[in-house]
């Protein structure tokens, strides 16, 4: 028996397929997934990706349980015991298609249809596997959606066998009426709605969606590898794209993601590369230059203080020599004013005697 947090939650997935490549070809074109045969049983194919197992794959004609079930993708969904849970099921209208089954170190599996012929696959894992665990066994699976002819009791059915409770509606009109949306919790596991009239009888009951990087890629994958897109592709809420498919053996999926994969973001460059070398070349002209500024700019200083000083002492010594003559000439010419001085008073003394010689003498 394993742990009870397992109930309710998706853990496994199975192509049941007419491909005798077990899909292989198909999927690896469009998901890039690898097949190649379990180690448990060669007639069972294991599919894979880079990351690890997605699912397994069953070849309808010679597997007991693909013949059974017709092409389509089985889901496997957990629970802690799995006798109750199959007692559970047929109590409550559900029919058992095929048995328990013991899976060598990997516990017990078993599948039924219920009330209105959804086919649904019920997994008791080996020992103790937790609800996250299980829920990153689901692998690439991004969505379940159940079809039924009457949604509300199909809903109650599972209620009682897995918990699931109806978390929102979303009226969408038309013949699809009411979209349920069902899980454990608050957290959403998949949506319900009626079934609608013009979708054909080999249309599953329980519809998986695969998760893709591009809608828009995934279906001209599909395309050329021999598949055929049904319907889309379209936004739904939440932001993301879906579209439903077949693949090359005509069984029906639906891809969902965004519409178109995210541009790459190319690395910035790191600054130390380009900056480092740029500051350490820039740095020897600067310095040369600026010695060679600072010795120009001495060299000028020098010649104008030479410049300066050879001119004053010049200046100087002109002026100097200048005053000196000056001086020399003042020198020379200073005894020759009182000679003219003294020359002039003898000449003005001889005249009045002269005057006075000419004058009549009065009588005594």
């Amino acid at each position: 028996m394993s742990s009870s947090l397992v109930l309710g939650q998706f853990l496994w997935h199975e192509l049941l397929t007419s491909d005798p490549a077990g899909g292989a070809g198909f999927y690896s074109k469009v998901l890039g997934w690898n097949a190649r045969p379990w180690d448990g049983d060669e007639a069972y194919t294991m599919l894979g990706s880079a990351a690890g197992p997605v699912g397994g794959a069953r070849l309808v004609g010679k597997d007991p349980l693909a013949s059974t079930a017709g092409p389509n993708w089985l889901t496997y969904v957990g629970v802690p015991d799995l006798a109750v849970a199959l007692a559970t099921a047929e109590g409550s209208g559900g029919r058992v298609v095929h048995p328990i089954t013991s899976i060598p170190d990997g516990g017990r599996y078993a599948v039924i249809t219920d009330p209105q012929g959804g086919v649904i696959g019920l997994y008791e894992p080996a020992g103790d596997m937790g609800g996250s665990s299980g829920a990153a066994a689901a692998g690439p699976v991004a969505w379940h959606e159940l079809t039924a002819d009457d949604t509300e009791a199909a809903l109650e059915f599972y209620k009682g066998l897995f918990g699931w409770e109806v978390l929102d509606q979303v009226p969408m009109g038309g013949d699809v009426g009411t979209y349920y949306l069902f899980g454990i919790g608050t957290t959403q596991l998949g949506g319900a709605f009626k079934r609608a009239k013009h979708l054909p009888p080999t249309w599953p009951r329980w519809l998986v969606y695969l998760s893709v990087p591009s809608v828009t890629a995934a279906i001209a994958a599909v395309e050329a590898a021999g598949g055929q897109l049904l319907n889309g592709p379209h936004e739904v809420p939440g932001g993301a794209w879906v579209a439903q498919v077949v693949d090359s053996h005509g069984v029906p999926l639906a891809l969902s993601g965004p519409k178109s994969a995210a541009p790459a973001v190319k690395p910035k460059a790191k600054s130390t590369v380009v900056v480092k070398p740029k500051a350490s070349a820039k740095a020897k002209p600067k310095t040369k230059l600026k010695a060679k500024a600072k010795s120009t700019a001495k060299a000028k200083s020098k010649t104008k203080a030479k410049t300066k000083s050879k001119t004053k002492t010049k200046t100087k010594t002109k002026t100097k020599t200048k005053v000196k003559a000056k001086a020399a000439a003042v020198k020379k010419s200073a005894p020759r004013q009182p000679a003219r001085k003294a020359k002039a008073k003898k000449k003005t003394q001889s005249a009045a005697r002269s005057k006075a010689r000419k004058a009549p003498r009065r009588a005594k």
